[in-house]
Parts: C-alpha cells; structure tokens; sequence
C-alpha cells in the first residue's frame, strides 16, 4: 500500500511540474515571438544552442528553451546525446528540480540509492537534493530530453561547454570546483 501511496504523491507533483513547464513554456514562447504571434512553436530535433560538454568528454548538449534577458521561464528544457559508455557522474541540484526522458536507447539510471534500466520514453522525476546519474552501458547512442525547474541550469551547460567540438574548454580543476558550486551542482565522490 506505501508503495501506491508513493506513486500517487509522485503522480501528483508531476502533473503540477508538467502544468508549470507548459505554462513556463508557453509564456517563454509568446515573450520570444512577440504580442499575438505565440501560436506555437515547433523545435525541430536538430536545432537549438549547441554545446560540447567538458574538457575532454565533449558529449553534445542542445538547450532548447532557456531563460533570455527579457524574460525567465518556470523551467528550461535541453537534450543530451551519450555515446555507449559514457554517462552523466552521480550528481544532485541544490536548486533546481529535473525531470528527463529517455528519447531513445537504454541507460542505466541512478536515483537516491536504486539503480534501474530506462527505456525509451520512461520519464524520471529528480527533486532538488537528490543523487542521481546515468550511464550507457549499451551498444547504441541514448539521447535524453530534460528539463530544469526554475530555469538557469542551462547557463551551467554554456559555461562547461564549448560551441565547436574540437575546442579547448580550459577549465582547471579549480574552475570546476568554482563552476560547481555557482550553480548548485555536487558531484558524489
């Protein structure tokens, strides 16, 4: 029965997360697109600020919905691409809640102390506080679409990330430990 009970509470906070980021969304959108024109918005899968993760991981990260100077949504939405064998270390946001979607693939998902397989199309939930990571431990790239609430996260990924491949972030391990609690991010030793 606690187990149901859980469900139901996570049911819940996520139809209000969802209603947040729709609403995040939507307002963000009409802001970007001027009076009377926010109709909707398709971004094609390709498209969005691209950047390349880290000093030599370099895995590629797409912010789709970010935060501008005229105006700051509820949540910012990105995705991810990882390649078989690389993940994300296990992590926690001091600020943020985010949610992700496996877009396609297989990734081993750590959540607080349980490790499962997600599959394309299963939904996490991660609240603020929680440890969390992922690894693809198969043959064929995951793709994840995710999502910040409140939105900033994303200038996280600009600042660890550079726009073309083959450049050279520069970060000393002083940045990342400088970058790092800017925003937020505690990595589990």
């Amino acid at each position: 029965m606690e187990s149901t009970e859980n469900r139901r509470d996570i049911l819940k906070k996520l139809g209000l997360f969802s209603m947040l980021c729709l609403t995040g969304m939507h307002e963000s959108l009409a802001r970007t697109m001027g009076p009377n024109k926010a109709t909707g918005l398709i971004i094609k899968a390709d498209e969005g600020e691209v950047r390349y993760i880290g000093n030599t991981r370099k895995a590629k990260v797409i912010i789709k919905v970010a935060k501008t100077e005229e105006y700051t949504p509820e949540m910012s939405l990105l995705s991810e691409l990882i390649t078989p064998g690389d993940g994300i270390p296990v992590h926690k946001h001091a600020n943020e809640d985010e949610f992700l979607m496996v877009q396609q693939g297989q990734v081993e998902i750590r959540l607080g102390d349980h490790t499962q397989l997600g599959e394309m199309g299963d939904l996490i939930y991660v609240p603020k506080g929680t440890w969390h990571g992922f690894l693809n431990t198969s043959d064929a790239d995951v793709v994840l679409f995710f999502g910040y609430s409140p939105a900033g996260m994303e200038d996280y990924f600009r600042k660890i990330g550079t726009t073309e491949i083959n450049q050279d972030l520069g970060f000393t391990a002083e940045d990342w430990i400088t970058t790092n609690k800017k925003y937020g991010v505690i990595y589990k030793d």
